[in-house]
């Protein structure tokens, strides 16, 4: 076996600290993430250096900021057929799957990547396996690129991606590879639609008369109102609140997005039990982090916008 240690970085999707059982919410099922950091190291103080999903994750894989990476904002991937065939944002830049790769790593994207267009895999990975958005429409029924190979997937992302990584993580530990997997799971998310899905998942039933008291009702930002208006100065219609001021109000959403929470709490587990099956647990980095965090209804505002907000951190 190698003596190079083995990196796994977990992410997940649009989400802060205070939805997760270890840094003290009672309501959300969480018991392999809490077990994680219990016996793990907490960045208690970590922040990230913008408020959107791409330049996050183009500054988790480049070790920059946004302003030297060139990413400062959520890259729409409605406007992939304008783009460049084989385009990805980092093209180019010395990155994180590139220096391991430059030092015998096999490397693996497995999840959500939103840096590009996703058919092809971006540079410094080996190993390639996302799904068609970036930008989550549904937690099931995406299109799915792996390796090559085009389909589509009707189960849970969380899943799906789940057993490819413990797959990803089990051949190369038969080949004596040291691997660096990066994981970023597309939830818990909590936009609409994906959040506004009626698909039940093994932990909907969990939630479904949960009072949902750890997500804060408070009265709607000033700031939030203006900047609503202002991004609807031409209409002469009534004024439709987005789902960004509905949904601490929505309990339907709310439901749904601490399940997805405990579907990706299930994929930790996963991830830990493959690493100690495989006996690999003394010479593995596993990390699990988040792209940045979400409003839940502080300020009576829910989601991201330009603006700093808490991140998650651990690492064992």
């Amino acid at each position: 076996m190698s003596n190079k240690p083995n990196v796994v970085l977990i992410f997940t999707d649009n989400q802060q600290a205070s939805t997760l059982g270890c840094y003290g919410n009672t309501e959300v099922y969480t018991p392999n993430i809490d077990r994680l950091a219990n016996r793990s190291m907490r960045f208690n103080n970590a922040y990230c250096p913008n408020a959107f999903c791409s330049p996050c994750r183009a500054s988790v894989l480049t070790g920059t900021l946004p302003s030297h990476h060139g990413v400062h904002s959520w890259i729409d991937d409605r406007n992939m057929p304008d783009w460049p065939t084989g385009w990805h944002a980092l093209n180019g830049m010395q990155t994180l799957p590139g220096l391991l790769q430059s030092d015998g790593y096999t490397t693996a994207l497995v999840g959500k990547y939103h840096l590009g267009e996703p058919t092809t895999p971006a540079e410094g990975f080996d190993h390639w396996v996302t799904l068609n958005d970036g930008h989550i429409r549904s937690f099931y029924r995406n299109r799915i690129f792996d390796n090559g190979q085009v389909y589509d997937q009707p189960g849970h992302s969380v899943d799906f991606f789940t057993n490819k990584a413990c797959d990803f993580m089990t051949e190369q530990v038969k080949s004596n590879n040291p691997f660096f997997l990066f994981l970023p799971y597309p939830a818990p998310y909590g936009h609409w639609p994906a959040t506004k899905e009626t698909d039940e998942n093994r932990h909907t039933q969990r939630y479904s008369e949960c009072p949902m008291n750890s997500v804060p009702r408070e009265a709607i930002s000033k700031k939030a109102v203006d900047g609503f208006l202002m991004n609807h100065t031409e209409s002469t219609t009534d004024l439709d609140f987005s789902m960004l001021m509905r949904a601490p109000n929505d309990l339907a959403t709310l439901r749904n997005y601490y399940s997805q929470i405990s579907m990706v709490d299930d994929g930790v587990g996963e991830i830990m039990e493959s690493i100690e099956a495989l006996g690999i647990d003394d010479n593995t980095l596993l990390i699990f982090t988040t792209d940045h965090g979400l409003s839940v209804g502080q300020h009576g505002f829910w989601g991201h916008g330009g603006q700093f907000q808490p991140n998650l951190t651990i690492f064992t």
